[in-house]
């Protein structure tokens, strides 16, 4: 299987309106190179210092350990520790734990804690002061690469997978907005990032929320071109069991 790493770029297509403020979510329609996955085979992905799927190395902090299981119970263990402790979590830590469920097979899961992954990226990465953004080895620099990788990389997949049932799709997005009404604590979860002052957060809160407004708005609305653009491209041949 080919390794997919940083410097590959994933064919997808953007659905947000630049022009509204919204943050814009991803979905792919479209096939690339990369080939299909069986079930419990590791995605190829790299997201480094986080992840390398090639090693099996898995660097979030908490749960790094856990994650790198190949045991489907637990990681179920860890599905339902991470869960409970959703608020403090890390997009690393959330993108790494869709990638790892999707590779045992818990793909609805994997769904779910993907767009979880986006939401909080979205919103770390709006809400840096914009006078104190770092440069190379600055965490307000490196994360939003990261994070920015880990969408492209992994969005093939798991999106390749979440349209083969549109209407599970919005409904996971659904749950995804439903479970963040507030922004959680980011000076806690990114020690060292400025960001702008805690009451601007619940507006941006709501700015990310839009943008995945906008993806379940397309979903619903064009769902049969959706289906035929899959079609074209083969994806449900690829993900669709």
């Amino acid at each position: 299987m080919r390794k997919t790493s940083l410097i590959v770029i994933s064919v997808i297509v953007i659905f947000g309106v630049i022009t509204s403020g919204c943050v814009p979510f991803l979905v792919s329609t479209t096939s690339t190179a990369i080939p299909p996955t069986s079930t419990f085979s590791p995605l190829p992905i790299a997201v480094l210092p986080f992840y390398n799927s090639e090693t099996n190395q898995i660097n979030v902090g908490d749960y790094s350990q856990q994650l790198s299981t190949s045991n489907f119970q637990e990681l179920s263990t860890v599905l339902q520790v991470m869960t409970e402790q959703r608020d403090v979590l890390t997009p690393e830590q959330m993108f790494v734990l869709a990638i790892r469920l999707f590779d045992l097979g818990d793909n609805d899961h994997a769904v779910y804690w993907f767009y979880e992954a986006q939401f909080r990226a979205k919103l770390f990465q709006i809400a840096i002061d914009p006078s104190h953004m770092g440069g190379i080895g600055d965490p307000s620099f490196e994360l939003p690469v990261a994070y920015n990788a880990f969408t492209q990389l992994s969005s093939d997949y798991i999106n390749g997978y979440a349209g083969c049932d549109i209407d599970n799709w919005v409904n996971i997005a659904k749950m995804v907005k439903d479970s963040n009404p507030k922004p959680p604590d980011l000076a806690k979860l990114f020690p060292g990032v400025v960001f702008v002052e805690s009451s601007q957060w619940p507006l941006l809160n709501i700015q990310v929320a839009e943008g995945l407004d906008k993806l379940i708005g397309f979903l619903s609305d064009n769902k049969e071109t959706v289906k035929q653009q899959r079609k074209a491209n083969n994806l449900d041949a690829r993900f669709c069991k």
